[in-house]
């Protein structure tokens, strides 16, 4: 076993890992068929039945006609709205809402979104781009505003948008603008207690994307508690998104020698190559804010530690330096404390989670062992996901101690992608009774299609495993948990 996976081994009893036995073998398959998107699902049915059939029952595309262009005003599946609608009175605070934080001056899409003069030219592409889901970017399946800051449009918002284009994107007048404005500034603390920043400018070396990792030093003398956290990006134009990782005293000694093998400050890093364990605090992606830790929560932060800030560099949209920061708002104490749980197979870390070459759809799955009948319930506040580039799906749930061939989903991402991973505070904390169990699993595709471009140039296929490089692979969930409140 290699030093790094000594360090996975131990980082599980550290994080007092959810057990090591294999999923249970009556466990039922999670039915990626099924669609969890539930008001999506009802209002789009609701739509289809106004206007996808007949009253024979016959399609409108079975009669030749498109679908985003029917002649009864059908469009892109739905019945658009026929009232006059304008840039300004409609349009505008929905981009405003969705959009303008990432294209925004000096953000990272590839084109401001803030005006009028900035989106008349771009229509055709928003309209692509809102019709087929791909904008705004959201990983996650599920109800709607399941998840803070599900970046998804709702059906009257994507309908709107996508009536106005039709009828030419008018400008209309500004009066008409809602008095309340949106912000699109992105949200940062109000009360700063430390603030940990970059040594160095640093000038991405990789391109297209440079993932590096930079370690510094906790400078508190007594333990803290993290009550909230903020990733401040020097520039927006190349940072695509980043990750605060928490290393305990313990391991820091085996970061700082890491650190040091390389020449400067920080590392090259991909996934989570620290050589040593560590919990992941928050992330940031196009658009982030900062976060409060949920349910009144605090992260304890001993004297000695070590914040990482992982950086993923992408100079397709930009380019200089950049001197990221991290912002904490500190207490002394807390009534609860948080507790980071990772979600993974032990064994996967000592070669145990083949992905043999050429195969389309490899599948690893892990059930933990209960915590227990003596052990309080607990709170789930977020789940999140992590796999590499090979990575086509996956999910976290949780096994009820009495329905135990069901998954109940927490986390459910159809359709992963690497450079959109994030985590995922739920907006309501879900109860994780004593002898429930929680499950992770991910879907790998190692086809010649789906392989890592390397010097513009697409790798062969060939057997993979775990591990911590660009072409290896990670299976791994992690939940935000803390014990119910007396009187809750």
């Amino acid at each position: 076993m290699s030093r790094f996976n000594v360090w996975w081994a131990a980082c599980l009893i550290l994080l007092g890992g959810l057990g090591c036995n294999a999923r249970s073998q009556d466990l039922a398959e999670f039915d990626w068929d099924a669609d969890t998107d539930e008001e999506a699902d009802e209002q789009e049915g609701d739509a289809d039945s106004e206007d996808g059939e007949d009253g024979d029952g016959e399609s409108k595309e079975e009669d030749g006609e498109s679908e985003d262009e029917a002649s009864d005003g059908t469009h892109h599946g739905f019945v658009a709205i026929s009232d006059p609608l304008s840039y300004y009175e409609h349009a505008k605070p929905i981009i405003d809402a969705k959009c303008a934080s990432c294209h925004t001056e000096d953000g990272i899409g590839p084109m401001p979104l803030t005006s009028y003069d900035e989106v008349e030219p771009y229509v055709k592409l928003v309209e692509a781009s809102v019709a087929s889901g791909r904008m705004p970017p959201w990983t996650a399946e599920g109800p709607l505003d399941n998840f803070l800051g599900d970046r998804r449009l709702s059906f009257d918002q994507r309908r709107t948008l996508l009536s106005w284009l039709s009828q030419g994107a008018p400008e209309g007048d500004p009066e008409d603008e809602p008095e309340e404005k949106i912000d699109t500034t992105p949200r940062r603390l109000e009360d700063v207690d430390l603030r940990l920043e970059l040594p160095i400018d640093y000038e991405p070396k990789v391109e297209p994307d440079d993932y590096h990792c930079f370690p510094i030093e906790w400078p508190e003398d007594e333990t803290k508690y993290v009550t909230a956290l903020d990733i401040v990006p020097g520039n927006r134009r190349i940072v695509h998104h980043a990750i605060i990782y928490y290393v305990r005293p313990g391991s820091a000694d085996a970061v700082r020698e890491r650190d040091a093998e390389e020449e400067g400050p920080g590392f090259e890093c991909f996934g989570s190559n620290f050589g040593a364990p560590s919990v992941w605090l928050q992330s940031y992606e196009p658009g982030g804010y900062a976060q409060e830790v949920p349910g009144d929560l605090g992260f304890e932060i001993e004297p000695g530690s070590i914040m990482m800030l992982q950086l993923h560099y992408n100079t397709l949209t930009g380019s200089g330096t950049d001197r990221s920061a991290m912002e904490f708002k500190l207490e002394d104490k807390v009534d609860r404390v948080g507790r980071v749980s990772l979600i993974m197979q032990p064994a996967w870390i000592a070669g145990f989670m083949p992905i043999p070459a050429n195969e389309p759809d490899v599948v690893h799955n892990y059930l933990a062992l209960p915590r227990g009948a003596d052990s309080p319930p607990r709170e789930i506040f977020w789940a999140d996901l992590h796999m590499h580039s090979l990575g086509t799906r996956g999910m976290i749930g949780i096994v009820r101690a009495e329905r135990p061939g069901i998954v109940e989903p927490l986390l459910v991402i159809p359709e992963w992608d690497f450079a959109w991973q994030e985590t995922y505070i739920l907006r309501e904390p879900v109860i994780l009774n004593p002898l429930d169990r929680l499950y992770v699993e991910c879907h790998f595709d190692n086809t010649a299609d789906n392989q890592v471009m390397v010097d513009g140039e697409r790798l062969p296929p060939r057997d993979v495993n775990w591990g911590d490089g660009t072409t290896d692979e990670m299976c791994l969930g992690n939940v935000l948990t803390a014990p119910i409140e007396l009187g809750d």
